[in-house]
């Protein structure tokens, strides 16, 4: 199973914006990252809107797009795919959902997602998931951002 999150839309649900509100937008879009691969037993990509300047990035399953909006990165991912059926999309956007359901794929809005992660029914599965990213991990994530994209 691939898990495909659209990584705005999570981050700006109430949980996250939370996180914003009490640090900072690059820190509560870390945490977010940290959030989703603590706990799926799958493949995990995070989609992000990235800026035209940039080059597209994809570091260990998160993806800042260039040219493209995440919007289309993820129907293309999901049309590309060759078995859509073992694409779970992760979105509250009603085109993706409805674009990812034609072709087949499973949807799952953000507050069925937040709610599996809050059960814990994912990590009592696969407590050796493997997908646990420390805080030094995401601190490397972001400076290797910082100079991929020359800020």
């Amino acid at each position: 199973m691939t898990y495909i999150v659209d990584g705005y839309n999570l981050l700006f649900s109430s949980t996250f914006k939370e996180w914003i509100r009490k640090t900072d937008f690059h820190s509560a879009r870390s945490h977010l990252i940290a959030f989703v691969r603590s706990y799926l037993p799958a493949r995990v990509i995070i989609v992000f809107d990235g800026r035209e300047e940039f080059p597209q990035v994809e570091i260990e399953g998160v993806v800042f797009t260039r040219g493209e909006s995440a919007d289309e990165y993820i129907k293309r991912f999901v049309r590309n795919h060759p078995n859509p059926s073992q694409v779970t999309v992760v979105s509250n956007d009603r085109s993706i959902q409805g674009f990812a359901r034609s072709m087949g794929a499973r949807v799952m809005g953000v507050s069925e997602f937040l709610a599996k992660r809050k059960s814990g029914r994912e990590q009592k599965r696969y407590p050796q998931s493997g997908f646990k990213v420390s805080p030094r991990e995401m601190k490397e994530i972001t400076e290797e951002l910082k100079k991929e994209w020359g800020l």
